[in-house]
């Protein structure tokens, strides 16, 4: 489905939840309840966190609905909400991304080093823990953008409408976040 436009079901559904239908809201919280709580999970590497994130998303959608435009997309505005909520806690609650940040998301250093060799496992876990805390230190506009990119692998257009930004700031702030990371990096890469 287009992130631009909802279907004619999950318009219906949206329609019936703001007549007060909460079997039909219900229905749209079973369709996005795992990618959101991604998200939530991607942004704040808690469990529990993530999962109150999620509800928090869902409760607000929920109240929000009168003001969603029918027609317009759906998974954009909760998304929008889900990233809003998760930054709001990460500056709330001063997180730290967590050592596993890439386990589901292998970096290309996975593919190049041997597994077997404990000095090369141990130079890719410090290397892991320090692209986590680079990532963790980017500013939350910055980290916003970076993360619906290349962890969620989402369009420029996609991410623009998330955060209701126009693309050339997604560009901006996605070409800032990547040059501040691989300024950061560059010396401990190199091994300098």
């Amino acid at each position: 489905m287009s992130a631009s436009q909802s279907s004619p079901l999950e318009d219906q559904l949206i329609r019936e939840a703001k007549g007060g239908n909460y079997s039909s809201f219900e229905k749209l919280i079973k369709k996005y309840e795992r990618v959101i709580y991604g998200l939530a999970y991607k942004l704040v590497k808690s469990h529990d966190a993530a999962d109150e994130i999620a509800q928090q998303t869902f409760v607000r959608a929920f109240y929000g609905l009168k003001s969603f435009h029918l027609g317009c997309s759906f998974y954009s505005w909760i998304y929008r909400i889900c990233m809003n909520l998760g930054l709001n806690y990460i500056k709330r609650e001063s997180l730290t991304v967590s050592e596993g940040a890439f386990e589901q998301n292998k970096s290309p250093i996975d593919f190049a080093v041997e597994k077997d060799n404990p000095e090369t496992e141990l130079l890719k876990k410090e290397l892991s823990q320090k692209i986590d805390k680079e990532i963790n230190s980017l500013p939350s506009k910055l980290k916003a953008v970076w993360i619906l990119r290349e962890l969620e692998d989402q369009s420029y257009e996609q991410i623009a409408q998330t955060l209701k930004i126009s693309k050339g700031t997604v560009m901006s702030r996605l070409f800032r976040a990547r040059k501040r990371l691989v300024q950061n990096l560059k010396g401990y890469l190199r091994g300098d």
